[in-house]
């Protein structure tokens, strides 16, 4: 399709359902209500609908009588029978009130209005009966629904050239937030389209009176005018209901449902609709018409033989939209693409409204360095207050800030300070000797006083407060995020432990306060210099921990992977291993190369340079990707790849997912392959 055409049909699309939107889920909803009628209508209106097995019914004129002297100022308009001799008899008033009734011996057992009780209502509400002109209404939505959304929704799922066709007929519940909402409503429309389609064509003809007539045309059918009764002998009544009834049987005899219909006028026929045995519906009605004085049977149609194609076409129609052919198996289905509305509905709003009423997140904060203190020769705490002494956003425990130490250099501390105290951030840095210039210029260029960019603390390294002991370990530097958990964990009273490990004790930092807190008898120092040449033997220390603890390591990579290794050996699960993720900068390779990443759904193609992320180059090609931690942790920006091989260098997904190959993080991954396509 073309992206131009596309763009509006997407456009289209959007604000039909905005629109529209709550009155089709009213049509959709009742619609699926009135589904289930033929099989629970006997269960819901039992003490109206079933009667003790009667043989000997009493005349119908009696009944009639019995139901005009609990209605008396009403018009009769019809009597319903069946064969079925549990079932009771309905007589109904030109006003819609029906009175139920014993036909054994015309005991009353209840009245109510075509339009009441549960089914009943929902009929009426999914009629539009509630407003004039209300079956147009109704017709006019669901043409719209017909067009633009089920129509105009395929045609926007439908792959590209090259895409496969089974891309799009998968959820993904792994992608994050509005990508995952998305996704669902891509994925139920598509599998609920073609009996929505079945639904909304045949709502068409039943609400406009010209389809209905183009249809009998087509078919080359005439809509034949009622036949009129003989003029009657001067004073000579209308025959008993009971005798055209009778009559009526005989024209028709294999028949096992019956409303007779009084007439209005005079020289009005009575009119019998009758469904016989044997037909395809519950719509399958035939006719017979009889003279109202003698009984006469003025015209006779059967269903099979006499109706024809234009009136079979619109009956099935009806009986298609109501559900009364395929029996359960088919209501069943017409119920399920009835209620995947309000799905569609939620999925294709909910993302919406989140963008557009999304208020403006507050990113960054200008915060002034209060104090700056040597801890060892290689690292500093530096202490971050508002200038104007005003509470910050609070924090947890395990939680990093970005911090911008330069011109575009931005640079990832982990928080160090009691997350009680509002009033500052603690961070403590470690001058690398291969700096590229963020801890070179925290350490020698930023000046007590001095105002800094600080980003809203994040946290991607949580503590698991159902874990029923923890185990802290920290390398060097991780110490960092490490002590911020000890001392939540010690505030809430929880069972943990924390080992620190350091070449010396001169090069770990926090070591005097931690040794004079109130965790300090659960804390194990560790250092090099004191171990004679042996290394910690994480296998014992772990070993000992009890039962379902879960485990948190910071420090170097290497050091950290050592530890995990250690603990995934004992069998400790992925879900009690806890390790920081952030890293100083997105990982850029010797062998990265250029390659182009293709959209999907637009055809769009854009080039990746080798130095630059997909995330980067979608953003500024005007193609929203939603950012958050920009360096694979967090997921948010979490792609699914509809064709190449991803490069994957984040640390969010776990190895099964890379193998799999069919989603990415583009904040930081790239390809193997020269092309990535993918679903955008």
């Amino acid at each position: 399709m073309n992206p131009g055409l596309r763009k509006k049909l997407l456009w289209l699309h959007t604000w039909t359902g905005l629109t529209l939107g709550l009155v089709i889920v009213l049509l959709a909803v009742t619609g699926g209500g009135m589904v289930l009628r033929p099989v629970l209508d006997e269960i819901v209106n039992r003490d109206l609908l079933v009667v003790p097995y009667c043989t000997a019914p009493l005349p119908l004129d009696d009944l009639a009588r019995r139901a005009m002297a609990v209605h008396p100022s009403g018009r009769l308009h019809s009597i319903d029978i069946t064969a079925d001799p549990n079932a009771s008899v309905l007589v109904r008033f030109a006003n819609k009130d029906q009175v139920f009734l014993n036909p054994c011996d015309g005991r009353v057992l209840g009245q109510q209005n075509e339009y009441g009780g549960y089914f009943g209502v929902v009929d009426w509400l999914h009629r539009f009966r509630f407003m004039d002109e209300g079956r147009l209404v109704a017709g006019w939505v669901s043409l719209a629904f017909f067009v633009v959304l089920i129509v105009g929704g395929v045609a926007l799922w439908w792959p590209r050239k090259g895409v496969p066709l089974g891309h799009g007929l998968k959820f993904d519940p792994r992608l994050p937030g509005s990508a995952r909402t998305l996704n669902l409503h891509r994925v139920v429309g598509i599998y609920s389209a073609l009996l929505l389609l079945l639904i909304t064509l045949t709502a068409i003809p039943i609400s406009f009176v010209p389809v209905k007539q183009w249809i009998y045309r087509l078919a080359h059918d005439v809509e034949s005018a009622k036949p009129k009764s003989l003029p009657a002998a001067s004073g000579q009544p209308r025959l008993p209901m009971q005798t055209l009834y009778e009559r009526a049987r005989q024209a028709m005899p294999e028949q096992e449902w019956m409303m007779l219909r009084y007439p209005v006028k005079p020289g009005d026929s009575v009119e019998a609709e009758i469904r016989e045995h044997g037909v395809p519906h519950a719509d399958s009605k035939s006719y017979v018409f009889l003279d109202a004085h003698t009984g006469a049977v003025l015209r006779a149609s059967h269903y099979a033989g006499d109706i024809g194609l234009g009136r079979k076409i619109y009956l099935y129609c009806i009986a298609l939209h109501s559900g009364l052919v395929g029996g359960l198996p088919f209501q069943l289905l017409l119920l399920g693409a009835a209620f995947s509305i309000p799905v569609q509905a939620y999925s294709g709003l909910s993302p919406y409204l989140r963008r557009k009423l999304r208020k403006p997140v507050r990113t960054h904060l200008t915060l002034r360095l209060a104090k700056k203190t040597v801890l060892t020769p290689d690292i500093s705490a530096f202490e971050f207050v508002d200038p104007q002494g005003r509470d910050l956003p609070p924090f947890t425990a395990g939680a990093h800030i970005d911090i911008t130490v330069g011109e575009g250099l931005v640079r990832q501390y982990s928080l160090t300070g009691p997350a009680a105290d509002r009033k500052r951030y603690v961070i403590a840095v470690l001058r690398h000797a291969d700096s590229r210039g963020g801890s070179i210029a925290m350490h020698a260029r930023l000046a007590v006083g001095e105002s800094v960019r600080v980003g809203m603390p994040k946290n991607y390294f949580g503590l698991d407060a159902t874990a029923p002991h923890s185990v802290l370990v920290a390398g060097g530097i991780g110490v960092t995020p490490i002590l911020a958990m000890a001392r939540q964990l010690a505030a809430a009273g929880r069972s943990f432990e924390l080992h620190y490990c350091a070449r010396s004790r001169g090069r770990a930092a926090f070591v005097d306060e931690i040794e004079a807190s109130d965790f300090g008898g659960r804390t194990r120092l560790h250092f090099s210099d004191q171990l004679a040449g042996t290394a910690v033997d994480f296998h014992a220390l772990l070993a000992k921990a009890p039962p379902a603890s879960h485990l948190y390591v910071c420090g170097p990579s290497g050091f950290m992977d050592k530890v995990s290794g250690a603990a995934i050996e004992l069998g400790w699960s992925d879900g009690q291993l806890h390790r920081e993720h952030f890293a100083a900068e997105v990982r850029h390779l010797e062998g990265d190369c250029e390659f182009d990443v293709k959209l999907a759904r637009s055809g769009k193609v854009v080039r990746i340079a080798k130095h630059r992320t997909v995330a980067s180059v979608l953003v500024e090609a005007g193609i929203p990707i939603p950012l958050q931690c920009e360096q694979g942790v967090c997921g948010t920006c979490l792609t699914r790849v509809v064709a190449g091989e991803p490069d994957h260098r984040d640390a969010f997904l776990t190895a099964a997912d890379h193998a799999r190959k069919d989603v990415f993080t583009p904040c930081c991954s790239r390809a193997r392959s020269p092309v990535l396509v993918l679903d955008l």
